[in-house]
């Protein structure tokens, strides 16, 4: 299959944006501060070529620094409509190739809103300061 091209122009909009489960762990007592906290990211990327869509699904998972307690989770959809989709995507036997630059910025761009959907989400509880940090694309969280 021949790769998609690093350098793209295409136009990208916000279709929607989804909360699709999140979780508190009930057993901790709820008006505790948390401390520190781990977090665990996994990035699960989707297409829709009828529709011209691309989704990013972030999931999110606040754990104790030796991930032996989870604290909580949280799962962001982020769907994305892509003007130029045939440009930015190439789907062969069965496989999807996303440009990697567009793949990138729309992870990224995932990544912020699922942070302002947790802060949104835990706020008033004992994750309200559970603030997902910045994170770089070549660390073991992406």
């Amino acid at each position: 299959m021949e790769k998609v091209e690093d350098t793209l122009d295409v136009g990208v909009r916000i279709n929607r944006i989804e909360l699709l489960a999140s979780s508190l762990n009930s057993q901790l007592n709820p008006n505790s501060l948390l401390r520190n906290a781990s977090f665990e990211v996994r990035i699960e990327n989707s297409v829709n070529s009828e529709e011209k869509l691309i989704f990013v699904i972030v999931h999110t998972k606040i754990t104790n620094e030796e991930r032996t307690i989870v604290y909580g989770t949280l799962s962001v959809s982020c769907i994305f409509e892509i003007q130029g989709f045939e440009k930015a995507v190439r789907e062969a036997e069965g496989k999807v190739d996303i440009n990697s630059q567009l793949r990138d910025s729309l992870n990224d761009s995932a990544i912020s809103t699922a942070r302002g959907v947790m802060f949104s989400t835990f706020r008033g509880t004992f994750l309200h300061n559970a603030i997902l940090p910045l994170i770089e694309k070549n660390t073991d969280m992406w």
